[in-house]
């Protein structure tokens, strides 16, 4: 699946979340649960995957997901992650197509930490793409003030 089509499948999946779930982003319901809701959505656009929240196992049994990252004074420290969303096959690293990190707009909190993230879940754990999206949350909700920021990843091959 290229970027185009992915894209244009999760854009689809955020103006579901919008027209259908706008009262939970308008009363700026916890993060867990409007990354519920998507992920839900998500599901049936990727039959050929899993689509989990929060998932963080890895690789064949009962590995946890870790990363290296620079901690806040720049020491690179080996962190466990979860994911808000990811689309992959379970069990392996072979077919993770998709990792998502989700904020609301209301988050006063930056995004340099997530951007980082996801760099390190698409190299170090073989995702494909990583996307962060800031979501518009709040009394003035609104689609068109969502934001996307792409990440590249590792090249899977489809089976």
């Amino acid at each position: 699946m290229d970027r185009n089509q992915l894209d244009e499948l999760v854009r689809t999946c955020l103006q579901e979340l919008y027209d259908q779930d706008v009262q939970i982003l308008a009363q700026d319901v916890g993060e867990r649960t409007i990354c519920g809701r998507l992920a839900m959505l998500m599901g049936p656009k990727f039959p050929q995957y899993n689509v989990d929240i929060e998932y963080n196992r890895k690789g064949p049994g009962i590995e946890p997901k870790d990363i290296d990252m620079p901690d806040e004074n720049g020491v690179l420290t080996t962190s466990r992650v979860f994911p808000d969303i990811i689309v992959h096959e379970r069990g392996h690293n072979l077919r993770n197509l998709l990792a998502v990190e989700v904020k609301k707009s209301t988050n006063a909190v930056g995004d340099d930490h997530d951007f980082a993230k996801l760099r390190a879940l698409c190299w170090q754990l073989r995702y494909q793409n990583g996307l962060f999206l800031r979501l518009s949350t709040g009394p003035e909700a609104d689609l068109r003030l969502v934001r996307h920021h792409w990440f590249e990843g590792a090249v899977i091959n489809e089976l």
